[in-house]
């Protein structure tokens, strides 16, 4: 189908910054083909970061590298930040962590291969973790961290050289919280045009062509490559906008997510419920996030919003 393959969202960017040529493929090897393909990928990851797309939307369950407690057998017990008991692989095709439920009714059952379930695991390690909640509670949202750490080697089968997020021959990147068989709800690299938003393929077009409006008159009109840029910019705002207005009336979400004045209220302070500890809640548990917000979009020029 027309328009939903990269090749024809390269040809619409290029349409849109009024070249003359069309690709055949992407990947034929001209010049217009190379400057596409140098910020296709680039530009399809920042803009999924840049608004909580309800397409890229993913839910699933994290994979067990340690628990400093000691009772998760066949699986470290170094977690890098020690007001958190559990470490998770962070998931390959994540792009954005939105936020780690607590109380999830399904929690996850993606324990490395050789691991095995601590012994009674209806009994939270700590008061307050694990419980099952009723049908039909509220999502709550966990305090975790996204760090990288040195100690877990990636498995055999995810070579460290290749593009894997949070993969590297040096470290991986980890989540760190107090919620025994997380879940994470995150922005997942969604690669296949056919499964993107409209409102996404219009913004992606013009994103792309924003960054390669520049490189492609560059030999011969640069001044005319600078203004198609700026208005390509300027279609992008408003693309992006619109769909943070879309994700703010079509999602649905917690009244008991934490605004930051509230936060603020328990930093510092004793370590016995009240700053660092954090334990008085029952699930606020040392420093770290309740979630991300979207990202700022960077454009060409310098400009973001």
């Amino acid at each position: 189908m027309a328009g939903y393959t990269p090749t024809d969202l390269a040809n619409q960017a290029l349409d849109a910054v009024i070249w003359p040529a069309v690709l055949g493929d992407i990947e034929d090897g001209s010049d217009e083909a190379r400057i596409c393909l140098r910020a296709y990928r680039q530009c399809r990851m920042q803009l999924l970061r840049a608004v909580h797309w309800n397409f890229a939307r993913k839910s699933a369950g994290l994979d067990l590298l340690a628990d400093a407690s000691g009772n998760t057998p066949n699986v470290g017990t170094i977690v890098p930040n020690p007001w958190f008991c559990y470490e998770y692989a962070y998931p390959v095709d994540c792009l954005k962590a939105r936020f780690l439920p607590w109380n999830l009714q399904s929690q996850a059952n993606v324990i490395p291969q050789g691991n095995i379930v601590p012994p009674n695991g209806n009994s939270p390690l700590v008061t307050g973790i694990g419980n099952q909640p009723l049908l039909g509670q509220r999502i709550v949202p966990a305090k975790f961290t996204v760090e990288t750490d040195f100690n877990y080697q990636p498995p055999p089968q995810q070579d460290p050289t290749v593009d894997f997020p949070g993969i590297s021959p040096a470290g991986r990147t980890v989540i760190c919280t107090n919620v025994r068989n997380a879940t994470l709800v995150y922005t997942t690299d969604v690669q296949y045009p056919q499964l993107w938003d409209p409102l996404f393929r219009a913004a992606f077009v013009a994103y792309l062509a924003s960054e390669i409006a520049g490189p492609i008159w560059a030999k011969t009109d640069p001044k005319f490559g600078l203004g198609q840029r700026n208005m390509q910019i300027a279609v992008v705002k408003e693309k992006v906008m619109q769909a943070r207005i879309t994700d703010g009336n079509e999602g649905v979400y917690s009244s008991d997510i934490a605004v930051d004045w509230m936060r603020t209220r328990h930093t510092g302070g004793s370590w016995r419920g009240w700053g660092w500890g954090g334990g008085w809640t029952g699930q606020g548990d040392g420093p770290g996030v309740w979630g991300f917000s979207w990202d700022s979009m960077p454009l060409a020029g310098g400009s973001a919003f």
